[in-house]
C-alpha cells in the first residue's frame, strides 16, 4: 500500500463580491482564518466581450505581506509608488512584497479590453514573518519565460516560487507556489516536507486525490502535516494552484490592506500611510 499524505478537508470556495467584482474566496472561509502562511485566496474568472469594461482597482496601500497575482488567462496592468508599471499576461505572475509599505493599482490591460476574452487568475496573500514585515517593499514581474516549466505527458507544472526537486522558482520567496495544468486522464505525484502546510486550489476541472477523494472546480484541498506523496489524477482538463510553506506561528492581526501581529502595529501602518510614508500614486 502506498504512503499517501492524507487529505484533512476539502471545501468549496463561496462566491463573494469585492465592490462590483464577483469572485470566489477560498481563504479565509467558514471558521478558517488562515492556512499559514496563506491568508487570502481570491479566484476571478470572467469572459469579457470586446470593449467591455474590465476591473479597475484604484491606488491602495499594503504592508506586512506579499500580494501575488497569478494570471492563467488575460492581462493585468500594475502600477505602484516605487515607479513600476508593467503588464503581465497568460501564465505570468506579479509578485509584490509589500514590506513596510507600497501603494499600487491594478486594472485590466487596455489591449485586452479591446479584444476581449477569458480573464482568469488568482490573487494570493502570503504572510511575512514579523521580523521581515518592515523591510523595503519590492515588485517582481515574472514572465512565462522566467517561470520554471516542468512537463510530462498531459501535465504542465510551472514553478513560480520555492524549491521543488532540484529546481528553484524565480520569485524571491521560500514559499512554494506552482501553476498546474493537467489534461484529462493525466496524473502526477507530488511530495512536500512533512512540516509544511500544503494547500491546492482547483480553478477548473476535477481531480482525484490519492486514488480515492474527488475535488471539483472551486475546491480548496488542505492536507495533513505528515510524510507521504500526493497523487493527482485529472478527470477533466484541469487547472490548479499548488501552495506549500512553513506555518508562521505568530499572532495575525489584519485591517483591510495591512497584515501585522498587533493592533498597535496596525495603527502605526494607518498613520504611516496617512503621513505619506508609503509613497504616492495618483
Amino acid at each position: 500500500m502506498e504512503n499517501f499524505r492524507k487529505v484533512q478537508y476539502i471545501m468549496n470556495a463561496p462566491e463573494v463580491m469585492m465592490g462590483d467584482i464577483k469572485l470566489r474566496q477560498a481563504i479565509p472561509v467558514n471558521n478558517i482564518e488562515q492556512i499559514s502562511p496563506f491568508i487570502l485566496l481570491h479566484h476571478f474568472d470572467k469572459t469579457m466581450q470586446p470593449g467591455e469594461a474590465g476591473f479597475n482597482v484604484p491606488p491602495h496601500p499594503h504592508r506586512g505581506f506579499s500580494p501575488i497575482t497569478f494570471m492563467y488567462e488575460g492581462a493585468v496592468e500594475h502600477e505602484d509608488s516605487l515607479g513600476n508599471k508593467k503588464v503581465i499576461h497568460d501564465n505570468e505572475v506579479q509578485w509584490i512584497n509589500a514590506g513596510r509599505g507600497i501603494i499600487h493599482s491594478e486594472k485590466t490591460d487596455k489591449e485586452f479590453v479591446e479584444k476581449g476574452g477569458r480573464y482568469q487568475g488568482i490573487q494570493l496573500w502570503v504572510n511575512t514573518p514579523r521580523a521581515l514585515k518592515l523591510q523595503p517593499a519590492s515588485y517582481q514581474p515574472i514572465t512565462k519565460d522566467e517561470i520554471v516549466l516542468i512537463e510530462k505527458k498531459g501535465v504542465e507544472f510551472r514553478l513560480v516560487s520555492g524549491n521543488y526537486l532540484d529546481k528553484k522558482g524565480p520569485a524571491k520567496s521560500d514559499v512554494f507556489t506552482a501553476m498546474l495544468k493537467m489534461k484529462s486522464g493525466s496524473d502526477n505525484a507530488f511530495n512536500f516536507p512533512s512540516n509544511h502546510n500544503v494547500v491546492f486550489y482547483v480553478l477548473e476541472g476535477q481531480v482525484k486525490i490519492n486514488g480515492e477523494k474527488f475535488a471539483l472546480q472551486h475546491s480548496l484541498i488542505v492536507f495533513e502535516n505528515m510524510d507521504g506523496d500526493i497523487l493527482l489524477e485529472a478527470g477533466d482538463d484541469s487547472k490548479l494552484l499548488l501552495m506549500a510553506g512553513d506555518p508562521i506561528n505568530e499572532p495575525l492581526v489584519t485591517y483591510g490592506p495591512f497584515v501585522m501581529t498587533s493592533q498597535t502595529e496596525i495603527m502605526e501602518a494607518m498613520r504611516d500611510y496617512q503621513q505619506g510614508k508609503m509613497g504616492f500614486l495618483y
